[in-house]
């Protein structure tokens, strides 16, 4: 089993959100057998996240016109279960950015 620090930098370093998922399953794993601390499962979980909120607004923002920065706030904010579908989320990101056109900066 890999370290706890080896696994965040790998996790760090994935291209897209298979990899992520990959990560994910191999931490769980870990955390099934014992292996993590529950202040390390905290830290992965944050870092998972932030990597997977990242990497859905840069997809989504090859389909939708708008600063990268304002999908991600929007991507990250969005409810989990609408994360996990990416038609849904597509949707949920085009509706914001309507409801909020003129109240960002750079949506015109």
């Amino acid at each position: 089993m890999k370290t706890f620090q080896s696994l965040i930098e790998e996790t760090l370093k994935v291209q897209d959100l298979d990899e992520l998922e990959s990560a994910a399953d191999l931490f769980q794993f870990g955390v099934e057998k014992g292996y993590y601390t529950k202040i390390q499962v905290d830290e992965f979980n944050n870092t998972y996240w932030n990597l997977k909120n990242k990497l859905l607004a840069y997809e989504i923002s090859e389909s939708v016109k708008g600063s990268v920065l304002d999908i991600t706030s929007i991507v990250s904010k969005a409810p989990s279960d609408i994360r996990s579908n990416k038609d849904k989320l597509l949707h949920y990101v085009n509706d914001r950015m309507k409801a909020l056109k003129g109240k960002m900066s750079g949506i015109k």
